[in-house]
């Protein structure tokens, strides 16, 4: 587990709220698969655990654009809509920190529950039409934004766990450069077993819980997309220089958690079982984008 850096993918990653309404008309049909499977996560959390809800959106941006005016329509978008939306716990937008090839582009919505997800389309109209009351301007404003991005696109669902803990809001409001995202995606075994879990729980708690370097750790439980297996993991931290020294924090906190070299070993061992496979991504995100 602590070296989850071991295979390091870079995407870009973006998306807007209003782009969706019109290409995330399938979140109406997703509502119901939600509903059977949150059964099945509420057996696993604490009764006084409430899971938040996160919409992932990767879309694909057309090459060539102009990403300062790719930027600044989002930017008026965002601060005429998306800031507006108090049903939104936290939105935010990732692009990749290596280079702007603009071929991902992710956008990251949480919810407090699924009627919040079902309210938002019909409060982003009722925005958009007070943004843009001129019908003509209005047509023409998202023809732009949608002239950004190819018409395919992908959705994701998850939940939350309690076992994460959320970047603090002093330190977030204070946030004067873009925050590093490590983002790690397992697939976990048909077959992960009760010591796995248990290994997991030990581990978060005293090596991802305290280590000072990471400023956010979201684990996130698939709901609704393409594999039901999906564990996604979110790291948040101050730089993309930071990850090696996340990284080696946690070796040291996992010796002090498990001193003996044989013991520690067999416990990575017994955590591993529950993993079939994982991929890794790093991201940046867009401050005046984040809320």
């Amino acid at each position: 587990m602590y070296n989850f850096v071991k295979y390091i993918i870079y995407k870009f990653n973006y998306s807007n709220s209003y782009f969706m309404k019109n290409k995330l008309t399938s979140y109406l049909v997703l509502f119901a698969f939600a509903m059977i499977t949150s059964i099945v996560f509420a057996q696993e959390e604490s009764k006084e655990f409430v899971p938040m809800y996160t919409t992932v959106t990767t879309l694909h941006g057309v090459s060539g654009v102009d990403l300062n005016e790719w930027k600044a329509t989002e930017q008026e978008f965002f601060d005429k809509v998306t800031s507006k939306i108090n049903l939104l716990v936290a939105h935010e937008v990732l692009i990749s920190n290596i280079k702007n090839d603009f071929s991902d582009i992710k956008v990251i919505n949480v919810f407090k529950s699924w009627g919040d997800i079902q309210k938002i389309n019909t409060i982003r109209g009722d925005l958009i039409a007070i943004a843009w009351p001129d019908e003509e301007e209005r047509k023409l404003f998202f023809e732009k934004q949608n002239s950004f991005y190819t018409n395919f696109h992908s959705d994701e669902i998850y939940t939350s766990t309690k076992f994460g803990f959320p970047v603090e809001d002093d330190v977030k409001k204070s946030q004067k450069r873009s925050f590093t995202y490590f983002v790690q995606t397992s697939t976990l075994s048909d077959d992960n077993g009760k010591d796995s879990y248990s290994d997991y729980i030990k581990y978060v708690k005293n090596v991802f819980h305290k280590n000072s370097l990471i400023k956010g750790y979201y684990p996130l439980r698939h709901l609704w997309g393409s594999d039901s297996r999906d564990f996604v993991e979110v790291f948040v931290v101050n730089s993309t220089e930071d990850i090696k020294n996340v990284i080696e924090n946690n070796r040291v906190l996992l010796k002090e958690l498990v001193p003996n070299d044989e013991k520690r070993k067999g416990f990575l061992e017994v955590y591993e079982k529950g993993i079939l496979n994982r991929s890794n991504a790093i991201y940046v995100n867009v401050p005046s984008l984040s809320k």
